[in-house]
């Protein structure tokens, strides 16, 4: 948070875009972390074949979204 004379000089500032989040909105966002986080988790011990017995014909080919070791690595720069 910041005091109020700052943010008045930032908001006329046309260099800088000011933004806000409420309580709720940041709650929400948490929850939705949370609820992928379970995902991950469960597509983790599902083998790519239960996966794809469980996946519709349009989402098969991205499979390897799902793949273990892909997932736990971070995409190149």
């Amino acid at each position: 948070m910041i005091k109020v004379a700052a943010y008045r000089i930032l908001i006329k500032n046309k260099n800088v875009k000011t933004f806000f989040l409420t309580v709720n909105e940041i709650n929400h966002a948490l929850n939705s972390v949370e609820k992928l986080a379970e995902l991950n988790e469960i597509t983790l011990i599902m083998s790519l074949k239960e996966l794809k017995k469980k996946l519709s014909v349009v989402y098969q080919n991205f499979l390897n979204v799902f793949n273990k070791e892909k997932i736990t690595q971070l995409p190149s720069h």
